[in-house]
């Protein structure tokens, strides 16, 4: 990987470089997962649980929130497929 590669921030300047004709197959390796950042308002007493639960399994809030809301989303495509089959 050249080290112009290594400054890309990010997709926009790779599509930028793309739409100029550049080779930008190097960044398509397969193990890049799209991210998107939001911003989130919580009650504090929520946030303070969720911290708490952070402290306790030691970890991140922001991997906490991660796992929690691929939990909750797992298991409510699970039952629909179940209710569907």
């Amino acid at each position: 990987m050249s080290s112009e590669s290594t400054e890309i921030k990010d997709i926009e300047e790779i599509a930028q470089q793309a739409d100029s004709g550049a080779d930008v197959s190097e960044h398509f390796t397969g193990h890049f997962q799209a991210k998107q950042q939001v911003n989130l308002a919580l009650p504090l007493e929520l946030l303070k649980s969720i911290d708490a639960e952070c402290q306790l399994q030691k970890i991140s809030r922001q991997d906490w929130i991660k796992m929690v809301c691929t939990e909750k989303v797992r298991g409510i495509q699970a039952g629909r497929v179940s209710k569907a089959g």
